[in-house]
C-alpha cells in the first residue's frame, strides 16, 4: 500500500513537471499587446485596432492628397506613454506648459519621407493624412522598426520597446523634395535679400558682401593656409542652431558658458571638395559645426569659405543635400533636423585675427 501511494505521488509529480515544461513563455510582443488591449478596453473601447496592431483613437484625414512612397509630409507631433506622460513634443507652447521649454531645442515641424527607412507604424499612419489632417493613435513597439515584418518582433534597433501614443497634425505633402527645397530657397531669398542672391550651383546660393564682384587674385588665400571662421547657422524659419559668436548666442538664448566661442580654424585647400570632413572619421572632439558632433565641415559651408578671403563677410544658403542631408544633425532636440535647408552668415579672418569681427586683411 505504501509502495502504491509512493508511486501515485511520483506520477503526480512527473505530470506536474511535464505541465510546467509545456507552459508557454509569454513573449515581449504578447505582453505589450495585452497592455495595449487592456488600455483600449479601459480608456477608448471605440478605438479602431488595425490588423497590424496600429490603433486609431481619432482621425481627421485632411486633404485628399496623401503621401505615397518617396513622398514627404511635414508634421507636428506630441508623444506619450500609456500613463499619459509626455515623452516629446514639437509644440513650444506645450513645452512651456510642461516646464520643459528650452530655446536651444528645435520646435519646428519634422519632414518625414515615406521610404524603406520609415518605421512601419509611422508609414502606415502618415499615409492616412493629408494637409490639415489630425490623428491620435497608438503605435505598438513591433511597428517601430523599418523594413521589418511585424511578426518578426525584436528589441534590437527598435525606436521604442513599449506602446507609444501619438498626436499628429499634418502640414503639406511634398511629392518632389528637391523641387520643393529650390522653390523654398528662392522664396526666402526674394523676401530677405535685395538685390536677390544668385544661385552659383544647383541648390546653392552665395553672396560675398565684401567682394561682390569676386576676390582679386592677389587676395586669395593660399592652399594649405589656415583661416579663422566665425559663423551663424540657422534654418529658413529663423531657428539658430549654432554659432561661435558669443553675443549672437546670447541674443538667441543659446549661450553656453562651457563654450569658449572661439573662431573655427579651417585649412584652405585647392578645392572645396578637399575641405569637407562630413561623413569622415571626424568626432565631437574636433572643431565641429552644429551641436550633434561627428559632423564637421559640410559641402555648402566649405564651398562658401573657398569663395572668401581675409576680412570678408558672406552669406550662403543651400539645400539639404549640401548640408546634413536626410539624417540631420540633432542631439537632444538641438541642432539640424532631417532634410533641412540651411543659411550660414560667415566672417573669415587671418589666423592671427582672433577677435570678432575680423579686420586684418593680410
Amino acid at each position: 500500500m505504501r509502495i502504491k501511494l509512493k508511486y501515485i505521488l511520483l506520477s503526480a509529480a512527473v505530470l506536474t513537471l511535464a505541465g510546467c515544461a509545456e507552459e508557454k513563455v509569454e513573449t515581449e510582443k504578447e505582453l505589450q499587446e495585452k497592455i495595449l488591449d487592456a488600455y483600449i478596453q479601459a480608456n477608448c473601447p471605440s478605438a479602431q485596432k488595425l490588423t497590424s496592431g496600429l490603433t486609431i483613437l481619432d482621425l481627421n484625414p485632411g486633404d485628399s492628397k496623401k503621401p505615397g512612397t518617396n513622398d514627404g509630409i511635414y508634421i507636428h507631433y506630441n508623444t506619450y506613454d500609456l500613463s499619459g506622460t509626455c515623452q516629446s513634443t514639437t509644440d513650444s507652447v506645450k513645452a512651456r506648459m510642461l516646464g520643459t521649454y528650452d530655446p536651444g531645442i528645435y520646435y519646428g515641424p519634422s519632414l518625414f519621407i515615406i521610404n524603406n527607412t520609415t518605421t512601419e507604424g509611422m508609414r502606415e499612419l502618415l499615409q492616412k493624412l493629408g494637409k490639415g489632417g489630425r490623428v491620435t493613435a497608438i503605435i505598438p513597439p513591433w511597428l517601430t522598426s523599418s523594413g521589418q515584418n511585424s511578426s518578426n518582433y525584436v528589441n534590437k534597433g527598435q525606436q521604442s520597446s513599449v506602446n507609444i501614443l501619438y498626436e499628429i497634425k499634418a502640414g503639406i505633402v511634398i511629392d518632389d523634395v528637391e523641387k520643393y527645397q529650390i522653390d523654398s530657397l528662392e522664396k526666402y531669398i526674394a523676401k530677405h535679400f535685395s538685390p536677390k542672391i544668385d544661385s552659383t550651383a544647383y541648390g546653392y546660393y552665395f553672396r560675398n558682401f565684401t567682394h561682390p564682384s569676386g576676390i582679386p587674385a592677389a587676395d586669395t588665400v593660399v592652399s594649405g593656409t589656415e583661416v579663422n571662421v566665425w559663423y551663424v547657422g540657422r534654418l529658413l524659419d529663423g531657428y539658430v542652431f549654432d554659432t561661435n559668436i558669443a553675443d549672437t548666442a546670447r541674443k538667441y538664448r543659446i549661450y553656453d558658458s562651457s563654450n569658449e566661442y572661439e573662431p573655427l580654424s579651417v585649412t584652405m585647400r585647392g578645392t572645396f571638395g578637399e575641405m569637407t570632413t562630413y561623413g569622415s572619421s571626424a568626432t565631437s572632439s574636433d572643431n565641429t559645426i552644429g551641436v550633434g558632433g561627428e559632423s564637421s565641415l559640410i559641402f555648402g559651408f566649405v564651398r562658401a569659405i573657398k569663395s572668401m578671403t581675409y576680412a570678408d563677410q558672406a552669406t550662403t544658403l543651400f539645400m539639404s543635400g549640401l548640408g546634413y542631408g536626410s539624417n540631420g544633425n540633432m542631439s537632444s532636440g538641438k541642432g539640424v533636423p532631417e532634410y533641412a535647408m540651411l543659411r550660414f552668415d560667415l566672417w573669415l579672418g587671418h589666423p592671427s585675427d582672433d577677435k570678432f569681427p575680423p579686420t586684418r586683411k593680410k
